[in-house]
C-alpha cells in the first residue's frame, strides 16, 4: 500500500529525493503553496527582452534586404544566438525550479496552467516567449482569482500573437470600413471552448461571433507590446449570453467586463474542476470529487486556492493506485530530484550540453521546450504520453543519465529513495540483480513504476 507522505510526493509534487523532507499529506501540500519564496517568478528571460530583440531583428533584416552589411548582419547572428543562449537558459532554469522545489505541488500547478493556457511563440522575428508568458501571466496568480489569472493570460503578447488577434478587426470600425477587413475568431472560439466553459459548455457559433467583435481593439505589436487600439475595436452595444456589452467609444474595461463574467460561469467551474482532477489524480476521476471542487470554486467567487483545497481534502484525490503517467519534463525533474543533482549542475551546462541533454530528449519524448502541440495543449492521459517513440527516448534518457552519475549508488538504496513504498517488488528484485550499479539506477529510472505519478 501506498502511504499518504509518497502519494502526496509523487502525485501532487516534484518526486521524491534523499534530501526533501515528504510532505504531510494534504496539509502538507496546502503549506507548501504559501511559501512566498516558491511563488517568485522565476528568473527568465522576459517578454521585454524578446520584444526589443524582434523589433530590431526585424529592423535589421529590412536593412538588409535593401544591402549587404557585414556590421548588420554579425550583429543579426549575435541576436539569433543570444536568444537561443536564452531559450537554453530559461529551459535549465525551470527544470532546476521543479527538480529542486522543497515540494513541488507550486510547480506542478504551474505547469498545469500552463497547458491550460497553451501559448506559444509562431516563428517570425521572435523567436521565443513561452517561458515568460508562464511567469509574468500566470504563476503570480498562482494563489488569487480565476478572474485574474484570465486576464492576464487572454491579454498577454504571447496569447494575442499565438492566436492571430492582431488580425482581428471590427468590420464596421474605422480601420475596418476603409481597409474592409474583418473578424479573426481564434482568440474568441479558444476563450470559450479551452479556458472557460469548455467543450461541454453551453454556447454557439453566434457566441463565438459576438466575442470575437468584442475583442476587438485588442493589438499587440513590436514597437509598444500589448495595447488596446480603438480605431479597430467593433463599436455598439454587443449583447452575449443575455447580458450587453461594449459602447461608444469601446474600451479595454468592456474585455475586462466579459472575462470576468465568463470566469465565473457554472459551466467554467465545472470546466476547471474536471480538468484539474484528470491532470492530478485520475483520467476518468470521481465525479463526486469534480462536483465538490466545482461547487467551492463557485461559492468562492473564482478563488483558486479554494479549488485546490477541495481536491487535496477529498478521499477520491487519495486512491491508493498510481494511474497517471508523468509528462517527459516532469520525468526528468523527478529523475534529477532522485539522484541529487544540485542547482549547479543545471546552471553549469553549456547551450552544447542543454541541447543534448535537455532539449533534443525532450524533443524526443514528445514534449519539445517552447512549443505547445495546439492551443488545446497536451494530452493528459496516460495513451498521449506513452508511445513506443516516447518510451525508447525515456529509456536512452534514463540510461545515460545513470552513466553519467558518479559513483551511481546502490540500486537497492536507489529504489527507496526514488520511490519508496511506491516501488513494485519486480522493480526491486530487478534493480537489486542489475550487472552494474548504473545499469539498476537507469532500470529504476525508466521503469513503468518510476514513470507513474
Amino acid at each position: 500500500m501506498v502511504s499518504t507522505q509518497t502519494l502526496a510526493a509523487i502525485r501532487f509534487g516534484a518526486g521524491r529525493g534523499a534530501g526533501f523532507r515528504l510532505p504531510d499529506g494534504p496539509d502538507g501540500l496546502w503549506h507548501s503553496l504559501h511559501d512566498a519564496e516558491v511563488l517568485a517568478p522565476a528568473p527568465v528571460t522576459p517578454w521585454e527582452t524578446r520584444r526589443a530583440r524582434g523589433e530590431e531583428r526585424r529592423d535589421l533584416q529590412a536593412a538588409l534586404r535593401d544591402a549587404d552589411d557585414p556590421v548588420q548582419m554579425a550583429r543579426l547572428r549575435d541576436l539569433h544566438r543570444a536568444d537561443r543562449d536564452d531559450t537554453f537558459a530559461d529551459l535549465r532554469v525551470q527544470m532546476a525550479r521543479l527538480a529542486r522545489a522543497p515540494v513541488g505541488f507550486a510547480e506542478r500547478l504551474t505547469r498545469f496552467w500552463a497547458n491550460h493556457f497553451a501559448a506559444q511563440r509562431r516563428g517570425g522575428v521572435l523567436r521565443a516567449g513561452r517561458a515568460a508568458f508562464v511567469e509574468e501571466a500566470l504563476r503570480p496568480h498562482l494563489m488569487g482569482n480565476f478572474a485574474d489569472m484570465l486576464r492576464a493570460a487572454a491579454l498577454h503578447p504571447v496569447m494575442l500573437l499565438y492566436l492571430d488577434q492582431q488580425v482581428s478587426v471590427g468590420p464596421h470600425s474605422r480601420v475596418g470600413r476603409r481597409r474592409g477587413r474583418g473578424l479573426n475568431e481564434n482568440l474568441a472560439r479558444e476563450l470559450l471552448e479551452l479556458h472557460t466553459l469548455g467543450r461541454a459548455g453551453e454556447y454557439t457559433q453566434e457566441d463565438v461571433t459576438q466575442i470575437a467583435r468584442l475583442l476587438t481593439g485588442l493589438a499587440v505589436n513590436l514597437e509598444q507590446g500589448f495595447f488596446f487600439e480603438p480605431r479597430i475595436a467593433e463599436p455598439g452595444i454587443i449583447e452575449i449570453f443575455g447580458k450587453r456589452y461594449g459602447g461608444r467609444p469601446m474600451m479595454l474595461s468592456h474585455v475586462h467586463a466579459l472575462l470576468d463574467d465568463l470566469a465565473l460561469r457554472r459551466e467554467t467551474a465545472q470546466h476547471l474542476a474536471g480538468k484539474l482532477a484528470r491532470h492530478f489524480v485520475s483520467d476518468s476521476p470521481d465525479p463526486q470529487l469534480v462536483t465538490h471542487m466545482s461547487v467551492q470554486f463557485t461559492r468562492s467567487g473564482g478563488d483558486l486556492p479554494t479549488l485546490y483545497r477541495a481536491m487535496l481534502e477529498h478521499p477520491a484525490a487519495w486512491t491508493p493506485d498510481l494511474a497517471k503517467t508523468r509528462s517527459p519534463f516532469e520525468m526528468m525533474a523527478a529523475a534529477f530530484r532522485a539522484t541529487d543533482l544540485d542547482e549547479i549542475a543545471f546552471r553549469d551546462l553549456s547551450p552544447g550540453q542543454t541541447r543534448q541533454f535537455f532539449m533534443a530528449p525532450l524533443q524526443a519524448m514528445g514534449e519539445p521546450f517552447e512549443q505547445v502541440p495546439s492551443p488545446a495543449g497536451y494530452g493528459d492521459d496516460a495513451a498521449y504520453w506513452v508511445t513506443p517513440a516516447g518510451l525508447a527516448a525515456r529509456i536512452d534518457w534514463a540510461m545515460r543519465l545513470a552513466q553519467r552519475l558518479s559513483p551511481a549508488p546502490d540500486p537497492r538504496d536507489f529504489v527507496e529513495i526514488a520511490l519508496g513504498d511506491a516501488a513494485s517488488t519486480g522493480l526491486r528484485r530487478a534493480a537489486g540483480g542489475a550487472e552494474t550499479r548504473a545499469q539498476g539506477v537507469g532500470l529504476i529510472l525508466s521503469a513503468p513504476d518510476f514513470n507513474r505519478r
